[in-house]
């Protein structure tokens, strides 16, 4: 699976070796052409999937450069994540930065 780089370069394999990313990087991506969401400590570039979401992209701006982790979990089963958002992962987000 890919995932953008953390500094916006060439998509690249995401692993158990990926760099921890911080909550201000994250927050960073907080646009249409440029999101990504925290779920569960893990962050996701979603972007290219905003499009797809069946419950439209604004349902996943509303949490763009956030933690989502609470409202996912009310609409979505936790293997939605596991079965779907491995080519979106970007990395954890760094410990120090966890609410």
């Amino acid at each position: 699976f890919y995932a953008q780089g953390v500094t916006g370069g060439d998509k690249k394999k995401s692993g158990g070796d990926a760099k921890a990313i911080s909550m201000e990087e994250v927050t960073k991506h907080n646009k249409k052409d440029d999101c990504w969401v925290i779920l569960h400590g893990q962050v996701y570039d979603v972007t290219d999937f905003l499009e797809d979401h069946p419950g439209g992209a604004k349902a996943i701006m509303l949490y763009a450069g956030k933690d989502a982790s609470k409202e996912f979990d009310m609409l979505h089963k936790p293997e939605i994540i596991d079965k779907y958002a491995a080519e979106y992962h970007v990395g954890p987000l760094a410990q120090s930065a966890k609410l």
